[in-house]
């Protein structure tokens, strides 16, 4: 089952403590479609927390990387090979990183974390309608039950399949390409928050039954010390995209298939841990 998003958030954001130094913590987003299988990761975003300020920092899963026993691979297929500890170690290596800690979600959890709130506001546009209601249809068929599809654009809400087909859409070669759908996983995951903000009773309610919906190796305490501190902040966390156009080249390798080739690993570990500190 395909994953993707973002109500992670809610999760991580609470799980990372209340520190005063800075610490990161790797969220990824795996787009398995048989139980116990790892497919490849989708949402690969790194939460920073510093001061008690939290920022995400979204890594594009098609960035061109070494991965150790497997050789040159995209970024996002190193959790299919060997899981959360190899892709850790993947960025550390490619980008001088010093990521450690985890929490891994899943497509059938993102959307029952949705639903737990009720479902969230996001504005559809004509153009990507059809799309979305094709993913709800693949959604529908995995699951073996009846989804609702959209019957209208504008902004609605959003059952958490609903958000989690639109935060999958990826059209190469149109406006719904990869870099569009980074952009709508971080709309899915700010429409989470801000209701979070809004809802603090309901948020809170449900804070034990969001940390059974995660694969984390964060303890319980931090999960809960972090979660209460999020809710009492004023405002959402600061979002950003690694790596920058300037960083990159779009080329096709065989057997591969599109990548983002780095340019310069040294100016881009530069960049990205200064994303992330």
């Amino acid at each position: 089952m395909k994953n993707k998003i973002t109500l992670f958030i809610v999760f991580f954001l609470l799980m990372i403590g209340n520190t005063l130094w800075a610490q990161q913590i790797l969220l990824i987003g795996s787009d398995s479609k048989d139980q116990g299988k790892r497919g490849n990761a989708d949402l690969i975003m790194v939460i920073t927390v510093k001061n008690k300020e939290v920022k995400l920092t979204s890594i594009l899963r098609d960035t061109y990387v070494y991965i150790k026993g497997y050789g040159n691979q995209k970024l996002n297929a190193a959790y299919r090979l060997g899981g959360r500890k190899l892709l850790i170690s993947t960025i550390n290596a490619n980008f001088k990183t010093k990521l450690v800690s985890s929490i891994v979600t899943d497509f059938e959890n993102t959307a029952k974390v949705i639903d737990c709130f009720g479902g969230i506001t996001i504005h559809i546009d004509k153009g990507i309608h059809q799309y979305v209601n094709g993913y709800i249809e693949e959604q529908a068929h995995i699951k073996g039950v009846q989804l609702l599809p959209l019957t209208r654009t504008g902004t609605i809400t959003l059952t958490g399949d609903q958000a989690l087909a639109y935060a999958r859409v990826r059209v190469p070669g149109t406006n719904y390409d990869d870099h569009a759908r980074v952009e709508r996983q971080k709309d899915v995951t700010k429409a989470v928050l801000s209701f979070a903000l809004k809802n603090k009773s309901i948020a809170l309610k449900n804070i034990s039954e969001l940390w059974l919906m995660i694969d984390s190796d964060i303890n319980l305490g931090d999960y809960i010390k972090t979660f209460t501190t999020f809710l009492n902040k004023p405002s959402l966390p600061k979002s950003q995209v690694f790596p920058g156009d300037n960083y990159y080249t779009n080329e096709r390798v065989n057997g591969v298939g599109l990548v983002l080739r780095i340019k310069d690993f040294k100016k881009a570990s530069i960049a990205l841990s200064t994303m992330i500190k």
